[in-house]
């Protein structure tokens, strides 16, 4: 074969091999990037729940301090009831927003023991709501401290 034949294939077979390099690190950069996005979701996740997890320990401090007071009022007061409604609204709109199902039921659960103990039912027990509470702000500490 004539050198020109030699050379013709020699640049073929070194630009197929160019290509075939190229597409191969553009393949590699393209799943280091989408690890990267994905790893950058999960980050997101983690912060958004941790932060769901801390506001609901707040909304549930609310929730438990304006229960307290309606409870001690001899005749309900306006204010305290927007306070007890909005307290509450805060509450169950962040009890669904946390992903720990442990987290969610201790917070739950403590409601459950709580509202019949604040509205004077008979059937709740100062110690009822407070193991509940204890419950509610372990479980839910721990779950923040899993997010981190």
């Amino acid at each position: 074969m004539s050198t020109a034949v030699w050379a013709f294939i020699g640049v073929v077979v070194g630009g197929l091999l160019t290509v075939a390099a190229q597409a191969t690190a553009e393949s590699l950069k393209a799943r280091a990037a989408a690890r990267a996005r994905q790893e950058q979701r999960e980050r997101a996740s983690q912060e958004f729940q941790r932060e769901t997890l801390i506001e609901l320990q707040a909304a549930m401090a609310d929730y438990r301090a304006a229960l307290d007071r309606d409870k001690t009022q001899l005749l309900p007061l306006r204010a305290t009831e927007q306070q007890l409604s909005a307290a509450r609204a805060r509450y169950q709109m962040l009890v669904h927003r946390v992903s720990s199902s442990a987290a969610r039921e201790a917070a739950l659960a403590w409601e459950a023991a709580a509202l019949p103990w604040f509205q004077g039912d008979d059937s709740g027990t100062a110690a009822a709501e407070a193991e509940t509470w204890e419950t509610a702000m372990r479980v839910t500490g721990e779950a923040v401290r899993a997010a981190d």
